[in-house]
């Protein structure tokens, strides 16, 4: 690469970097989804660093290792972390459709206790299941098992199947919902569990437009990097193809960010709040001497659900 590419990449990483940072103290601050969801889009978007270092060492590596005819003289093991780290957080981006899926389905199967009980086990599952998921392709992809374009087009159609299920899961919830609230005779609903079924579907609704980009740019990026690989095309068609797949992987956090603070009102409240915006008043709670005050805590909740 040019100097002046080199620049342009190291500016488009800091900036993304910097949105990183801002994702993970926004997610780490509020409390909006289950403590499941909520660690899962963390530590999803932190796998962000592995792809800031990949191209840093690919930066060094250039400077360092390639000849004047863009021929390596060295440093095998660099090339291969850079390899390693890049297709590390390829496809543990590709694998976050999947956790989400399966988060939303627990949540929905264990609708009646979901809230109350911790659950640390399906945290573990769901972190160890997304480092297996992207290390194993990564080293299927590194040692030529699978083919790259093998691996984009498995992760695509994985990611694609994701996202249906994501809005199958969805319907059931609203379905469940409608029939909950006119089947009030039944004791099996009663106030918590059409608290969490609202919840549910309140969640579904802010993260469905935040699964329907990721999903969006996983398909994109895996046509943008295969297109090159499968037609026959010009060595300079391949760079610019190159380049702009590049330019949009590492820039994701600049769109991802604001769209995910956009797509989430309570995102948006600890954004502002971390700006210093957030001048809200509570206002102080006046009890009418007509009423008692466990009466007004019960009208309060009941406003909460609608």
């Amino acid at each position: 690469m040019s100097m002046l590419e080199n620049i342009a990449y190291i500016v488009i990483v800091t900036v993304s970097s910097l949105f990183t940072v801002l994702c993970l103290l926004v997610v780490a601050r509020s409390n909006v989804f289950h403590t499941n969801l909520q660690a899962s889009i963390w530590w999803t978007a932190s796998f962000y660093f592995e792809l800031t270092v990949s191209k840093m060492l690919t930066i060094v590596y250039q400077s360092n290792y390639l000849t004047d005819r863009d021929e390596p003289s060295g440093g095998m093991v660099m090339l291969m972390w850079i390899a390693a780290t890049h297709y590390h957080f390829i496809f543990a981006v590709m694998s976050a459709p999947i956790v989400v899926v399966a988060e939303r389905s627990l949540a929905t199967k264990f609708v009646f206790d979901y809230e109350k009980e911790r659950r640390r086990y399906i945290l573990i599952s769901l972190f160890l299941f997304q480092i297996g998921f992207s290390t194993f392709f990564t080293l299927l992809t590194i040692f030529n098992i699978v083919r790259y374009v093998s691996a984009a087009v498995i992760a695509g159609l994985i990611a694609i199947t994701s996202l249906l299920i994501f809005l199958h899961i969805n319907r059931v919830n609203k379905r469940t919902l409608r029939f909950v609230e006119t089947q009030n005779r039944d004791i099996k609903f009663d106030l918590s569990v059409r608290y969490q079924l609202r919840e549910n579907v309140k969640t579904f609704k802010m993260l469905t437009t935040l699964l329907l980009l990721l999903t969006f740019m996983i398909v994109l990026l895996a046509f943008l990097k295969t297109i090159p690989m499968i037609m026959d095309i010009q060595e300079d068609t391949k760079y610019i193809f190159k380049m702009s797949t590049d330019m949009i992987l590492h820039a994701g956090p600049i769109y991802v960010t604001p769209t995910m603070i956009w797509a989430v009102d309570d995102y948006k409240i600890v954004f502002y709040r971390i700006l210093g915006l957030d001048k809200k008043k509570v206002a102080p709670l006046i009890l009418s001497s007509e009423k008692k005050e466990e009466d007004v805590y019960f009208e309060q909740f009941v406003q909460s659900l609608k």
